[in-house]
């Protein structure tokens, strides 16, 4: 039997204390504006759970512990006329043995959320942010946690501010303007010697035609991000777009279009990065079949200008696509070219009384730190803050739907990074879909990710699904399952890089409610790494893990 690995959370060095000062300043700087009569809700809850754990090992063969561990977890909501704020903290406390050792363990968490709209409609600032633990190595994706491969995890913090100014009441112009400010910073793992500390600002703007056009429809929009990258030697990552058109009507739904689009991409301050500056503009012309404002379909002969030479000249055919068939479902897609070929995006939202679904495909020139910042959130599901367990949750009626203080729209998924922040091509395809009806309430996810290393010969491709049930048995008892499956496979000139992986994670549980306030569970778990990819971590590769899990959750309101 060997011991296992020490968690890295009792090596990492103290973040800066300006890093963990910089939320608390603003929140009380917002917190001196509030009115006397404002809703302040404070809840908790506390679980304690004790897991029997027994591993299969290819190297070490088979090996068994038993693991408890207290969860208390704290969530304030402040909520006035226009401020909406949330802030969640969870303390996790955990002490296990096994043959060997003895071992007591920490990890301390929060999350925050606020929006002050002082002029409804014009002016709103926002304010997001974490600090909790996140899997570095994405070759454990899905099989790292507290309990197991925590060595793969490190201690992560983002900051996210922003302000929006709209202006959506122009008989003849229209638009909205957003700057905003990120930081992402995280301790190194065991398992990786990167840590991140990048800050970024962000300006997006967009300008439209208002409702006295009639026949000139036309649209401007543009961004700047400018990330500093605190690791040695990497050099600050620029990126800007711009994209624009506008339709001439010439008879009837028809009209005539002319557009243009530029983007650019660079790294400054370093010297080996001639192959990292990227600069592409096209321009056409085409017609426009519109119904309405969301119902049109374009299509554009377009021409290259790029300053890379087998790319500069081509002509190629390009798409924009909006068609809102009804209030229920939305469709959005674009295609065309970039600095590296043939390029798509879409988007597609569909809503019913028992049935929801969103889809989104994207391809981004981006890093680990952006992603961190700024992270996809397509949750069809609204869950109270007290828990994410699927079985409290409830799905919305509507699309756009805006949580309410005290709720938060879940994805049951996550996206799967690896904290070496290079710069990358990332394409990425993710579907969520809701079903609540009855007793059962079930949820499934697709997603589908590239990363393809602009700086090295260096290819990572994530494949994974889930599901996760909910059946009601009687008024106070629930069934619940879930099953998450990932395939990661990486391709380089390092053999380091080069191997395929499949990891499972699966599980099935009964949970009792005893009153309003405490619930009993009993769950077990399945999980399994296996194949040829570097994954580190204290059980190396292909393991299986069976764990017994029994809990009790008290809820103070």
């Amino acid at each position: 039997m060997g011991t296992i690995t020490q968690s890295a959370v009792n090596k990492h060095h103290t973040m800066p204390t300006k890093r963990i000062l910089k939320p608390t300043l603003v929140a009380a700087a917002v917190a001196t504006s509030f009115p006397a009569f404002a809703k302040l809700d404070v809840n908790a809850v506390a679980t304690a759970d004790t897991i029997y754990q027994s591993v299969d090992t290819e190297e070490d063969g088979n090996r068994s512990l038993t693991t408890l561990t207290i969860t208390p977890k704290v969530n304030a909501t402040y909520q006035t006329r226009t401020f909406q704020g949330l802030w969640s903290g969870t303390y996790t406390h955990l002490e296990r043995d096994n043959d060997d050792a003895s071992q007591r363990q920490n990890y301390a968490e929060y999350s925050y959320s606020a929006r002050w709209v002082p002029f409804e409609n014009l002016l709103s600032f926002q304010a997001a942010g974490a600090l909790n633990y996140q899997n570095t190595n994405s070759v454990n994706f899905l099989v790292s946690d507290f309990i197991a491969n925590s060595d793969s995890l490190a201690k992560t913090r983002s900051n996210r501010l922003s302000s929006t100014l709209t202006l959506d009441q122009g008989d003849w112009v229209r638009g909205q303007g957003t700057a905003s400010y990120s930081d992402t910073a995280s301790e190194r793992s065991t398992t990786s010697t990167n840590a991140l500390d990048n800050d970024s600002y962000q300006l997006t703007g967009n300008l439209i035609n208002g409702d006295e056009a009639k026949y000139f429809i036309w649209s401007l929009n543009g961004t700047y991000q400018n990330t500093e990258r605190g690791q040695a030697n990497t050099g600050d990552f620029e990126s800007r777009t711009g994209n624009g058109y506008i339709d001439t009507r010439i008879y009837g739904d028809w009209a005539f279009r002319l557009t243009a689009s530029h983007e650019a991409n660079q790294i400054s301050d370093r010297d080996d990065t001639d192959s990292l500056v990227r600069e592409y503009n096209s321009y056409g012309a085409g017609l426009t079949y519109r119904q309405a404002e969301n119902r049109y379909i374009s299509l554009t002969v377009n021409k290259s200008d790029s300053d890379i030479e087998e790319d500069d000249g081509e002509t190629f055919v390009g798409v924009d696509l909006q068609w809102a068939l009804s209030t229920r479902t939305q469709i959005a897609a674009t295609y065309g070219r970039r600095f590296y070929g043939e390029s798509a995006s879409a988007r597609i939202g569909y809503n019913s009384k028992y049935f929801r679904t969103s889809f989104t495909y994207s391809e981004d020139v981006t890093n680990t730190s952006r992603l961190l910042a700024d992270p996809e959130n397509l949750g069809v599901f609204v869950c109270p803050t007290t828990t994410t367990s699927i079985a409290d949750c409830f799905q919305p009626n509507s699309l756009s739907y805006t949580p309410n203080a005290g709720e938060q729209l879940v994805q049951f998924t996550s996206q799967n990074l690896e904290f070496d922040d290079n710069i990358i091509l990332r394409k990425s395809a993710n579907l969520q879909t809701g079903y609540d009806f009855s007793r059962i309430t079930l949820a499934f996810s697709w997603r589908y990710s590239e990363n393809d290393y602009l700086d090295e010969d260096r290819l990572r491709r994530t494949y994974s699904f889930g599901t996760s049930l909910a059946y009601k048995i009687g008024s106070y008892t629930n069934l619940t399952s879930s099953i998450n499956y990932a395939n990661i496979t990486g391709l380089g000139a390092e053999e380091t890089f080069r191997g395929e992986n499949d990891n499972w994670n699966a599980s099935i549980g009964l949970e009792r409610e005893f009153g309003r306030r405490l619930k009993a569970s009993i769950d077990a778990r399945y999980l399994e790494q296996e194949g040829d990819l570097s994954a580190g971590g204290q059980f190396g590769n292909n393991y299986t893990d069976r764990r017994i899990s029994a809990s009790i959750t008290y809820t103070y309101d």
